[in-house]
């Protein structure tokens, strides 16, 4: 005797929700942890290159921008990759040139965030 088809659908769908519940308890998400730094020692007026890297985070979507006195600045950013957590990690660099008056910094958005986290360059670090 052939199944019926009402309830063959009946149990794909049944099986099709138990899968998706499963896939939603490993859902875990992980905030960002970010830090910004210069390649080299700051020096006033000499190029160096600011570095935003940001790691531990989960899920993989996140939007990571470096930051000149609040304005966007042109940069690149490496290919994202994953720790033995599964938890995931990105650096984000462009070359600029310190001085007195320019505040540099890092502006990450990630869903585990309730509004984006800006975190400003220190030079002495």
């Amino acid at each position: 005797m052939a199944p019926r088809p009402a309830l063959a659908t009946a149990g794909f769908l049944a099986l099709l929700l138990i899968l998706l519940a499963a896939c939603r308890l490993d859902a875990v998400q992980h905030p960002p942890k970010i830090q910004v730094y210069s390649r080299h020692p700051a020096e006033n007026g000499k190029p160096n290159f600011l570095n935003c890297y940001v790691s531990g985070f989960h899920p993989p979507e996140i939007e990571i921008d470096l930051l000149k006195n609040g304005k966007e600045m042109k940069a690149e950013q490496t290919d994202l990759s994953f720790s033995k957590d599964w938890t995931f990690y990105l650096l984000v660099h462009t070359e600029f040139t310190p001085n007195e008056q320019d505040e540099f910094s890092c502006r990450v958005k990630h869903v585990t965030l309730s509004e984006p986290q800006i975190v400003k360059w220190d030079r002495d670090n």
